[in-house]
């Protein structure tokens, strides 16, 4: 592999350990974290896990994190734990932790680890590792944040030619609990019994592809307060708690997306397709020295393929140092055939929104 190459495949991988402090010669550490000013026009939120609204907002999109990598040989063991902009800094959440070891082309991983279902799955919360403020919501929201899972991982690192590079990596899953505040009254909580699943990387000199496929069996409970629920007769009555369980779901996720460089412009695009719903992104920036201008459309389907929402994009990233980078971005958010799109929950009849963000990101 070329080192122009190399360069792609680990950048794709971590940004963030471009910008590690070396401890010592087997022990590193790294870190990463953004903050914004955001704001929307619409009083229903946008986002699950960052309900920006119509107010000023200078924490919906507060994420700071701190991995720890030590190597020794073939022997690897990473940490790695994020405040979410859904958590508070007093419970940040362990988003990965595991051991892997090398063989030849093989490594094995095993502990906690990233889902690794899309492009930015990796750099999953590494805001200057992207080019947008945030990951499009249409993909990137359509698992509602669950990023990490409890299992075991096999990569195969296969040199097809001096220029590309395919990476196979099929993973499996055990038992694990995830919990998602849809919006202010209504919880999620998903019990995953199992899950399987399987990711392929192709990496050429500019370009990358991806593809995924995950299966999982979960226990879901609806936690619902201060909401209205037909009781045995049919009549509207107010819950002030209920819990509604649905056991034994199966979700199959498939994902397909690439990006390609020509020169100092960059294709993007990427869709996902499960049980419930599909959507999809395509994504235009043009680097100009520090400035990279960008321009991104993204579309969702419910499980009738009817169009429940749309976005558009139109936003400025400046790089003011190589560990250091501002977005400026102005999105449009649009609902359809009575569903939410992008909102926490339905917008009634205000079914548009515009959201502006400032956002500093940061590595080191």
């Amino acid at each position: 592999m070329n080192n122009k190459l190399l360069v792609l495949a680990v950048s794709a991988i971590s940004t963030s350990s471009l910008a590690a402090i070396d401890i010592s010669d087997n022990f590193s550490i790294s870190g990463f974290g953004s903050t914004s000013w955001t704001k929307s026009d619409n009083e229903t939120p946008l986002m699950v896990n960052r309900n920006i609204s119509d107010e000023n907002c200078y924490d919906c999109d507060t994420t700071f994190g701190v991995q720890l990598d030590y190597y020794r040989e073939a022997f690897k063991a990473s940490v790695q734990v994020v405040k979410r902009p859904q958590d508070h800094w007093s419970e940040p959440q362990l988003e990965w932790a595991y051991l892997g070891y090398s063989i030849g082309d093989f490594e094995v991983r095993g502990g906690r680890l990233r889902l690794p279902v899309f492009l930015a799955s990796e750099y999953y919360y590494v805001g200057h590792a992207y080019t947008t403020a945030r990951p499009p919501a249409e993909v990137y929201n359509s698992i509602l944040g669950v990023t990490a899972f409890n299992g075991a991982s096999v990569t195969w690192n296969l040199n097809i030619s001096d220029e590309t590079q395919l990476s196979l990596t099929p993973f499996v899953g055990f038992k694990d609990n995830n919990e998602v505040d849809l919006n202010s009254n209504t919880t999620l909580e998903f019990e995953t019994k199992n899950m399987w699943g399987a990711n392929a990387q192709l990496i050429g000199e500019n370009y990358r592809l991806n593809f995924a496929y995950l299966d999982s069996n979960f226990d879901q409970t609806v936690k619902l307060s201060n909401t209205y629920l037909p009781n045995e007769f049919g009549v509207p009555q107010l819950y002030a708690y209920k819990e509604i369980e649905a056991p034994d779901q199966n979700i199959k996720l498939y994902s397909l997306g690439g990006e390609y460089d020509f020169g100092n412009l960059k294709l993007t695009a990427e869709g996902q397709k499960n049980d419930l719903a599909m959507a999809w992104y395509g994504m235009v920036a043009y680097r100009l020295s520090a400035f990279t201008p960008y321009a991104v459309y993204g579309e969702d389907f419910d499980e009738d393929n009817d169009k429940a929402g749309a976005s558009t994009t139109l936003g400025l990233r400046y790089d003011v140092r190589y560990n250091v980078s501002l977005n400026a971005e102005w999105q449009y958010f649009n609902s359809y055939n009575g569903d939410s799109g992008a909102f926490v929950s339905s917008p009634g009849s205000d079914t548009d929104a515009n959201l502006y963000t400032v956002m500093l990101n940061f590595v080191f």
